[in-house]
């Protein structure tokens, strides 16, 4: 005797759906990571601005002390 399987057996549960990302699809994620980098660029920019700016001021007071002992 062999036994029959049910229809509700049969059928296995569908897996679960997992999203299908096109590899354009992927390029624009990606492309959410520049900003980022542009704005650790940014700050590193604005740093060193300050820092020459900081140098000049400096240089100028060097500059104008070294005129008033001549």
């Amino acid at each position: 005797m062999t036994k029959r399987k049910s229809q509700a057996s049969d059928k296995a549960p569908p897996p679960e759906s997992v999203p299908v990302v096109s590899p354009h699809r992927r390029l624009e994620v990606s492309e959410h990571r520049p900003p980022a980098l542009i704005d650790v660029v940014r700050a590193i920019r604005v740093a060193v601005g300050a820092v020459l700016d900081l140098a000049d001021r400096a240089a100028d007071v060097i500059s104008k002390r070294m005129e008033g002992r001549a």
